[in-house]
Parts: structure tokens; sequence; C-alpha cells
């Protein structure tokens, strides 16, 4: 069985260290190691279920679902193979600055102007630049569901309270993954 063992946890921004540091390299503040007491997880049993037995692809029945939601975009529905396949997640990845976020909030302007229930995530930019951004880049802005949030609970909470078609969350590595005294992501 393993042994309870000793972490030491900036308590300004999360930083966790093997031993106890005088400065944070996360934050840079002074002092602000605590020790704290981590307990090992318990080995559980898990009872195995349909979802997590294997099975042979012989006998997954397929549903043929071909169709995608155009995002009004040529060249970025190119890419997707046709626009958005349902219940899929794509991950736009870049250099900072050649237009990752602006392209994202075009596609979601223009399914919102075609009637789309659409929720806009922003976890780095205020609601005032995109909001400034968005009237930029043509009509419908005003009608975009924005939230400015980096909490992963409460963006499922958003999730599952406007059920969106499609959400934009700008940027996945700003989201925060919390526990008490513990946030993954950094």
């Amino acid at each position: 069985m393993k042994k309870a063992k000793a972490v030491f946890i900036c308590q300004s921004c999360g930083y966790e260290s093997g031993k106890w540091l005088g400065k944070c390299p996360g934050c840079e503040e002074w002092n602000t190691f605590a020790e704290e007491i981590i307990s090992p997880r318990k080995k559980t049993e898990v009872e195995p279920t349909a979802k997590s037995s294997p099975v042979s692809l012989g006998d997954i029945s397929v549903e043929e679902i071909s169709e995608r939601m155009p995002t009004e975009i040529a060249e970025l529905d190119r890419v997707l193979g046709g626009g958005i396949f349902a219940a899929s997640v794509a991950l736009l990845a870049g250099e900072p600055g050649i237009g990752k976020s602006t392209l994202m909030l075009q596609m979601a302007l223009r399914l919102k102007q075609k009637g789309r229930n659409i929720l806009y995530i922003s976890g780095e930019e205020s609601p005032q630049q995109i909001k400034n951004r968005a009237r930029r880049l043509g009509s419908g802005a005003d009608q975009l569901l924005l939230l400015a949030a980096t909490d992963v609970e409460e963006i499922l909470f958003h999730l599952k309270q406007s059920q969106p078609e499609v959400a934009v969350i700008d940027s996945i590595q700003s989201c925060m993954l919390v526990f008490p005294r513990y946030s993954f992501f950094r």
C-alpha cells in the first residue's frame, strides 16, 4: 500500500512542488507554499458494463450519419470534410495571431444567421473584445450567445442549460478543471 506524501502548493496560483520553494515559479510570489498531505487513492474494482466490454467491430450496428452542418465558410467546410459532423470535436491549432479566434467567431456568426443555436465560450478574451471583433465581421453579432468562463464545471452547466447545436471554446487550454486547492491544465 502506498503511503501518504507531502506536496507543497502555492496558495496564490496552485502550483505544486515536491519540496518547499521560497519563490513560486508559476506566479513568482514569495513565501506562498503550504504543505499538504496527499492520501493515495484506494484501488476499486470496476464492474464491467456493456459500455466497457470489448466487442467485435462486426457486431456493432452503425447508423449512416452522413449529414454534416455546413459552416458557411467554403475552405473550413472542405477541411472538415463537408462541414461539422454531429457529436464530433474539432481542434483548431496554430501559431498565436494567425486568426483562429476570428475564424471561429466568423463561423459562429454565420451559423447564427442561419438560425442555429450557437454558444461561443471565451476563456481568454473579454466579452467587449469579442463584441468588437464580431461587429467588424458582420451582422448577427448581437444575437450570438457568449459565455466568458474558464471553469469546466461552469461551462458544462451552461452547455446543458443552453443545449447549443455548436459550441466554440476559445481556447480549450484556458479551461481549468478545479478541485479544492488543485487545478489541471495550467
